[in-house]
Order: C-alpha cells, then structure tokens, then sequence
C-alpha cells in the first residue's frame, strides 16, 4: 500500500504542487502498527487535483478535500488550509487556502497527526510528533483551549486516541477537556 500512496504523492508532485501522506497513517507506520488510513495534504486546490486525477471526487470541496479511489485504495486528499473561523464549536465555516505545509500542520488537532511522508519515503516532523508518540502522549497542536473550544469532537478524538494506542492524555489536555465537556451536548 505504501508504493501505490507514494505512487499518488509522486502523481501530484509531477504537476509541480507539494504533497505529503499525513496523520493516522505516517503515525501508524511509526508505531508498526496496520493501517489503511492514508490521508495526503498538498498545495494543490480541489480543481487542480480533479484535473490530475478525473476519478476523484468532490464531495468536500467546501473544506478544501477530495476523495481518490486509486488501485483499490481510498485516499482523502485535502488543500493546505486554516480554518479561520468555527461554527458551533464544531465545523470550519471558513478557510483560506494556503501553501506551507507547517501552516496546514499548525491547524492540526494533535502532535501525533503531524508526522508526514514525502514522495521519497521519508519521514517529516516538523512538530515534535515523535517525541510525543514516543512518550505515550496525546497533546494539542497550539493553544490547548483554542482547540477544543473550536471544535469539541476534538475532545473525544483525543480520549478515543488515547484508549486505542494506550496513551496518557496531556495535563493541559485534560483539564481542557473537563472543563469544556459541556459543550458536547451541541
């Protein structure tokens, strides 16, 4: 699986844009876990990846995504971005597309998730993710309470990580959660 995802990478990267597998998978490699999450972000907008790749789908295009299904494999591919503005302390009502990839990573959820590839097969870490996944730890990208209050499904994907990889919740982390628990019930 991995050729084939270094295949897609390789594919966007030959029309001149960056891209990188991102997330679950870099992370689930790291740990020698399986994985068939294979997310991939680049400075490539939806339409310019509908050109390259006329099977892909754009059923996201409002968050900057698009969904490829390539030798039998789906990948989500998304648009550098910032979610410059939040909904119900859930949705991104509004994004800029931009192009760096410490940016995009910057916007992240969690340390852990910020692991890429690149079309070489190496691995990058521009945010201490194997640092944290090393310490068994699960800790926000940026200001903690800024990120739970924008989207508070971040709080359950943190407790969620947590359970499945046996990995101790942030202090910080924690007492965010906590405290804005209530903000769940939107």
């Amino acid at each position: 699986m991995n050729e084939i995802a270094l295949e897609v990478l390789n594919k966007i990267n030959s029309f001149g844009y960056k891209a990188y597998i991102v997330g679950g998978y870099p992370r689930d490699i790291y740990l020698g876990r399986n994985t068939i999450d294979i997310d991939i972000c680049t400075n490539a907008i939806p339409k310019q990846l509908k050109d390259i790749f006329k099977e892909s789908i754009l059923n996201k295009q409002e968050y900057g995504s698009v969904t490829l299904i390539y030798e039998k494999i789906t990948f989500e591919i998304t648009t550098f971005r910032k979610e410059i503005k939040y909904q119900d302390n859930r949705f991104p009502v509004k994004i800029k597309y931009i192009d760096s990839l410490i940016d995009d990573l910057e916007r992240r959820d969690f340390t852990i998730n910020t692991l890429c590839i690149d079309g070489n097969g190496h691995v990058i870490d521009l945010l201490n993710a194997k640092r944290d996944i090393d310490n068994k730890i699960i800790r926000c990208v940026g200001n903690t309470k800024k990120k739970i209050k924008e989207d508070i499904l971040r709080s359950l994907r943190a407790i969620r990580f947590a359970t499945i990889l046996d990995f101790k919740l942030d202090d910080e982390l924690k007492k965010v959660i906590k405290k804005n628990g209530y903000l769940l019930k939107k």
